[in-house]
């Protein structure tokens, strides 16, 4: 009998086809996982491949532990070579770092830690962070690395003043990270492949130990992890590539479509292997995302089916308001648990934009019903798991500058700005790191009293416990950091409750030092950094079957709930304002959006709810929405659809009443789904003040016009045009950073809008 005997015939032929490139092209629910598993225990088991010769790669340290433990529970092999493009990367260039001229002690920098560097950044070329935001040049440097272009490149490519300075700023942001021996979650991508092209007989090594590569959510690559795969299937090219077109919905991050649509042009002698027999939802909802999906025309094709039933129909409720909204959502919840159908856990809301979850959790709290929100604060952000790990970081790694300014005040020890600037110049004079200054002191004699002091103390601290760190284990070193730093006497001494939380906390932490420990194979310092480094927000998603849970549609991707609500389906909203404006000269700009919109609807197992809403809040302006267009793309057979009203209900404008009004007895009345708005309506009705929905999501073009200098004409008084509006004048300027917002005179119309995705330029 063989271990494949338990895959349906497509799985089958996916997981023994074993020579030569494999394009595995898996729908939502249809068993991808299992056939990776399976097609690795199969080389394994029964083609005698050994396990050091396999690598797998998929996208989050999740997929890549289940990954692991079922192979082994088939073939009882572990398997070293599983894991994430980025650990897989790290590691690779700490094992080959002395080929490669690199400190393998480097440290991976998160967001906060490029936020932080690129402040300093700006701070050096004298920028104001105001009026170019860190975030911004952050999402242009990180577009560089995805495209592969180093600050030289960019430079070549500049054009204008504007884009030669974020040139000069990625060229100092680069040469910070150098000097601090960090990389940023890019540099792990990039510099392996730049490695491997400047050091052919290393690639040569790898290429030959790893005779079968597979790569899960192919669809997600961006281009350094295809030329990564490229490289390292050269030789023996049996690739297997395994993911849905339909699903890519990360291009703001720089997923590149192409890769799996194209797969066949790279791979000629390719074979393709649908599956398409899904597990996880009814008829009614595949029916509904295979509607929705096949409007898109870029994309490989398949149809989604099922042997569980039809299931229940799809429930389209018309909501009043955002309010009304939201007290539907929740009293459906609770009907479906009082009925004793499901459980809170069951059930999960999803929507387009963070923003979206204020009213959601007012009307859960007023319920009483548990909730969780995923995309909060996680773990790893917190500020005491980060100051304890900001210690660790720095035993591992002295020379970071960075992580040394976050912790040496940390806690207060007396040391100032004007001490830390003082040591700054004299560490930069001297060409040191800032915590090897420490060591020549005598060469700073402005540097005295009270601060003086407390900086030799916190050089002292750090090297007894680096001269200790070898004699013990990852647990005792956290507990010891913890209490010699000071640390946990600060928070005895607050004695409040959440002085308490944040001791839990960091108590949390050091558990999981202690079962990194006691789980892994070579358990060291640096290793368990790296892996706290490279944690995905779902790798930390809770499972929690007594909590309601709350997610964007992009977070939502890869999980299953038996009940799944979609809220928000309205134009300018889902779609997004942004996507709606780039499909009017670009259609295929609206394809992202409805691969969202699939992966919503495919989230459903037994019921799915879709919401919109008559009138909404957004940053503080009541505007009228249009349904959603992919509301008209459903099949009315599969649709049911009632009205909510709100017992509160605001007050209406006459052309927003004859809008609300009018609905019930015409496209939208009761008993039928709402149609698709004309291409001309939904340009004719604009969204009101607030119509760029997207403050917090992450935004799907850069957020700063190439060859614009925000700081030249972001100020009150300046002029600048708008794609849509034209020519308008700044009025009055809030906020900072991504967060800004401007509000501008259009002719006769006043706007308010997200500075960082408005696409404002200078007029002329």
């Amino acid at each position: 009998m063989s271990i494949l005997d338990h895959l349906n015939s497509a799985q089958r032929e996916a997981a023994q086809t074993v020579a030569g490139p494999l394009l595995v092209l898996a729908g939502a629910g249809s068993g991808k996982t299992r056939v990776l598993t399976y097609r690795i225990a199969h080389l394994i088991d029964e083609q005698n491949v050994p396990s050091w010769a396999i690598l797998a790669v998929t996208f989050t340290n999740k997929a890549a532990g289940e990954m692991r433990e079922r192979v082994e529970q088939l073939v009882g092999t572990q398997t070293r070579w599983i894991g994430t493009f980025h650990s897989m990367c790290a590691r690779l260039l700490r094992m080959e770092a002395e080929a490669f001229g690199l400190d393998p002690g480097f440290t991976i920098y998160d967001e906060d830690d490029r936020r932080a560097l690129v402040r300093r950044v700006l701070q050096q070329h004298q920028v104001d962070p105001q009026a170019l935001a860190p975030a911004a040049v952050i999402a242009r440097i990180s577009r560089a690395k995805n495209a592969m272009l180093d600050p030289g490149d960019m430079a070549a490519a500049a054009k204008g003043p504007a884009q030669q300075r974020l040139a000069t700023l990625y060229q100092t942001y680069q040469q910070e990270l150098r000097g601090n021996n960090a990389f940023d979650f890019d540099d792990l991508l990039t510099e392996m492949v730049r490695q491997f092209d400047q050091h052919p007989e290393v690639l040569a090594r790898y290429q030959e130990r790893f005779h079968y590569i597979l790569v899960d959510e192919y669809q997600d690559t961006n281009r350094p992890q295809y030329l990564l795969c490229r490289q390292l299937a050269a030789a023996h090219r049996n690739f297997c590539a395994v993911g849905d077109d339909d699903q890519s919905i990360y291009q703001f991050r720089g997923a590149d479509l192409r890769n799996i649509l194209d797969f066949e042009q790279d791979y000629p002698e390719a074979k393709v292997v649908r599956l398409e027999q899904n597990y996880r939802s009814t008829g009614h909802i595949l029916q509904a995302a295979n509607a929705v999906i096949g409007n898109n025309q870029d994309r490989k094709g398949k149809a989604l089916w099922t042997t569980s039933g039809p299931g229940e129909l799809i429930s389209l409720v018309q909501c009043e308001t955002d309010r009304a909204e939201a007290r539907y959502v929740v009293s459906t919840v609770r009907q479906l648990v009082e009925r004793g159908e499901y459980e809170p856990g069951d059930t999960a809301v999803l929507y387009r934009t963070n923003a979206q979850s204020r009213t959601l959790e007012e009307e859960l709290q007023r319920s009483g019903l548990p909730y969780q929100i995923v995309g909060g604060i996680r773990f790893y952000e917190r500020k005491e798991v980060k100051d304890m790990l900001a210690y660790l970081r720095l035993l591992a790694n002295p020379a970071d500058d960075v992580t040394f300014q976050r912790i040496v005040n940390v806690p207060r020890r007396g040391v100032g700005d004007s001490s830390i600037q003082r040591l700054r110049r004299y560490a930069a004079q001297s060409e040191l790191s800032l915590f090897a200054a420490l060591a020549r002191l005598e060469g700073l004699p402005e540097l005295r009293g009270p601060a003086r002091k407390s900086l030799v103390s916190f050089r002292d601290l750090l090297h007894g416990l680096a001269a200790e760190r070898q004699q013990m284990d990852l647990a005792e070193l956290g507990q010891a950091v913890y209490e010699r730093s000071g640390y946990q006497a600060m928070l005895q001494d607050e004695n409040t409750p959440e002085a308490e939380v944040r001791a839990q906390n960091i108590e949390q932490l050091i558990s999981f030092m202690t079962e990194f420990s006691q789980t892994r194979t070579d358990p060291d310092l640096n290793g368990f950094l790296e892996e706290v480094a490279l944690m995905a927000p779902i790798d930390e998603t809770p499972e929690n079957n007594q909590a309601v849970t709350l997610m964007t549609l992009h977070s939502a991707k890869g999980l299953e709930f038996p009940v799944v609500f979609i809220a928000g389906m309205e134009e300018n909203l889902f779609p997004t304002s942004r996507c709606v404006e780039e499909s009017r000269v670009n259609p295929l700009a609206m394809e992202e959006e409805r691969r969202l919109c699939y992966v919503g609807i495919t989230r459903a197992c037994e019921r799915l709810y879709l919401t919109y809403a008559g009138q909404r809040y957004a940053y503080g302006s009541l505007i009228y929405p249009e349904p959603s267009r992919f509301l008209s793309e459903l099949p009315e057979e599969l649709v049911t659809m009632q009205q909510e009203s709100d017992p509160q209900p605001r007050r209406r404008t006459p052309a927003a009443r004859h809008r609300l009004d009018g609905a019930a007895d015409g496209p939208n009345r009761a008993s039928t789904p709402p149609r698709r708005p004309a291409p001309a309506r939904s340009g004719a009705h604009p969204a009101r003040s607030g119509v760029h929905y997207e403050w917090d999501d992450p935004p799907a073009v850069e957020p700063v016009s190439p060859g614009t200098d925000t700081g030249d004409f972001m100020s009150p008084g300046c002029w600048v045009t708008h794609p849509r509006w034209g020519r308008g004048k700044i009025l009055l300027r809030e906020g900072h950073d991504e967060r800004t917002k401007l509000t501008i005179q259009f002719g006769s119309q006043v706007k308010k809008v997200v500075a960082a995705y408005a696409r404002l330029e200078p007029a002329g």
